[in-house]
């Protein structure tokens, strides 16, 4: 998985980690989307904003937010290790 990950295959790979339906994934997305991802506050209003939306417990929107945050340091990281490598393959 070393290409870069389009925003259907964030989704998609959401959904093979959180065993979760399409649209809840795509809620999550957005909220990634139209939240910064770094620094504390960020953290603290998406967590917020996934018990919003999705109505689940405290500790359920820390696992979705580890394992999205995962996903994406994993696609930053492979993009670093080959920063020329042809992503439309």
């Amino acid at each position: 998985m070393a290409m870069t990950m389009h925003k259907t295959e964030f989704i998609q790979e959401l959904q093979n980690q959180l065993n979760y339906e399409k649209e809840k994934c795509i809620i999550i997305n957005h909220i990634l989307e139209s939240t910064s991802l770094f620094g504390k506050k960020s953290k603290d209003k998406i967590i917020r904003d996934l018990i919003n939306e999705l109505q689940i417990e405290n500790s359920e929107a820390n696992r979705i937010y580890e394992i999205a945050m995962n996903i994406i340091r994993i696609e930053i990281k492979n993009k670093l290790k080959h920063p020329f490598r042809n992503q439309d393959k």
